[in-house]
């Protein structure tokens, strides 16, 4: 800034008042954390009292049309409404209706909030996301399956509620990648290359897994959000 001819630099604040600025930082971090905890343990305690049926959430990531509907009509049409939950993750505006699935199970079960995907971009799991938190708005929901457009059921209703039902262990899929390319040195040292692994989207999750997952999220936004 020029006064009067004369440069003048903006003088540094006083070292109590940075010492100040920080302390209240951290304040506001510390309290956006105990907060998002709290919240997170509230949903778990609430689930872990829940006294009614409890169900399978099937989370469908799809990209537009499901074109094996009616396969998996099928699989629910001699099941017990109240056993299962059905989420579809679309293309944003996409409806489904007797004019798009051949399945009435799948009628208005479409996400409102669905986002555009593109394959292997980290907006697959942003949709994951999506639709974990709209099943967890229902607390009879205790399992919860992430499929594709492509998977469809080996066995009937009856066998895979009942094994996922009686099993307290989460599904997932990784390998070692042999394609020495997929590895980015950016993601170190918080991902190192030893620690790689390659998985597949679909998988099957346990309740408590599935808060965990949403919730650090939730957390961490609120970390980087209070440093900012």
């Amino acid at each position: 800034m020029v006064v009067s001819g004369r440069t003048m630099s903006k003088k540094p604040p006083p070292p109590f008042l940075r010492r100040h600025v920080i302390w209240l930082g951290w304040r506001t971090l510390f309290a956006l954390t105990v907060t998002s905890i709290s919240r997170a343990r509230y949903r778990v305690v609430a689930r872990d009292i829940f006294t009614g049926r409890h169900k399978v959430a099937f989370l469908f990531l799809i990209r537009h049309e499901l074109p094996l509907d009616f396969v998996w009509g099928s699989f629910f049409e001699n099941a017990d409404v109240a056993n299962f939950s059905i989420y579809v993750h679309s293309t944003p505006g996409f409806l489904f209706d007797e004019s798009t699935t051949r399945s009435h199970f799948f009628y208005g079960r479409q996400l409102k909030n669905s986002i555009q995907v593109a394959w292997g971009e980290s907006s697959m799991i942003k949709a994951e996301k999506l639709l974990l938190a709209a099943a967890l708005e229902d607390p009879a929901n205790q399992r919860f399956v992430l499929l594709s457009d492509s998977c469809v059921p080996l066995y009937n209703f009856s066998y895979i509620h009942n094994y996922l039902m009686d099993s307290p262990r989460s599904l997932v899929d990784s390998f070692l990648d042999a394609n020495e390319g997929r590895y980015n040195p950016k993601m170190a040292p918080a991902i190192p290359k030893n620690k790689w692994r390659k998985g597949s989207q679909v998988g099957r999750s346990f309740m408590h897994i599935s808060i965990e997952f949403l919730f650090i999220k939730e957390i961490c936004n609120g970390v980087f959000n209070a440093m900012a």
